[in-house]
């Protein structure tokens, strides 16, 4: 429903849906978890996870009024198969769509899921420096915790509303070149160099910045691979068998 000439900030400013929504969920869980019931750690994850009941509620009630789009509509005439993604036409498309999203969504992965663990063992090891009791370092976990995630997500959010400049002034190719070799930076810095532990949480803007930043251009990169009757089969396909294959990531990482 965009037109062609604003679907670069439209898809941007879609996709800060995610470290938005990822802030509202680092707070639910600090109240959750670090307050509510901070004496119960095997039970507050529960009940953090029940908060995911709202969105859930909220996307059926929209999905109600949804409308599909005229132009999409002009051409639906035909069923799509998966098989058309790999014609001779559109199988190097589909190919390099595949590759950027499985290369973000692997790197993505394999930071995001290790944020807790990073995290709170930095603040445990800071805990019994300072000799903390138990309480005391438990907090101290769940406040690292917030804040390396906050780090992130900022990141993220700055990130994303970048790859509209990138985008339009560098072009595809280039912006995805920049954003690849800063997240390659910003990663060797993290978690390479001798630093302070609360410098590594403060360093997860960075891997935001970049790591979570260039997903903000997927949103319209692969959608414009593909012609309009097949644009939905195609994005989705690239983009969500990147993220089963991605789901080994945190595996081998950990």
């Amino acid at each position: 429903t965009v037109p062609e000439a604003k679907r670069v900030e439209a898809g941007a400013l879609l996709y800060t849906a995610a470290p938005m929504g990822l802030f509202l969920a680092t707070f639910v869980n600090l109240q959750v978890a670090g307050h509510w019931f901070a004496d119960s750690p095997e039970q507050s994850w529960r009940y953090v996870f029940l908060f995911g009941l709202l969105p859930a509620a909220a996307a059926f009630v929209v999905r109600l009024f949804v409308k599909e789009p005229e132009r999409w509509q002009s051409q639906a005439d035909t069923r799509v198969g998966i098989g058309e993604l790999f014609t001779p036409a559109l199988r190097p498309f589909t190919v390099s769509g595949f590759l950027m999203a499985l290369t973000a969504l692997l790197t993505w992965w394999s930071c995001n899921a290790f944020i807790p663990v990073v995290s709170g063992g930095l603040a445990r090891t800071a805990a019994e420096a300072r000799g903390l009791d138990g309480a005391a370092t438990l907090a101290l976990v769940e406040h690292w915790k917030t804040l390396a995630t906050s780090w992130f997500n900022l990141g993220g959010l700055i990130g994303t509303l970048l790859t509209i400049p990138a985008a339009k002034l560098l072009g595809r190719k280039a912006m995805f070149t920049l954003y690849w070799m800063a997240s390659a930076a910003a990663l060797f810095a993290t978690f390479g160099l001798d630093l302070e532990p609360e410098t590594r949480l403060y360093l997860y803007f960075a891997i935001g910045l970049t790591v979570f930043g260039v997903f903000g251009s997927f949103t319209y990169y692969l959608p414009e691979l593909f012609p309009t009757r097949v644009r939905g089969t195609g994005a989705g396909f690239c983009y969500n068998i990147g993220r089963v294959l991605a789901a080994v990531g945190p595996f081998l990482v950990g």
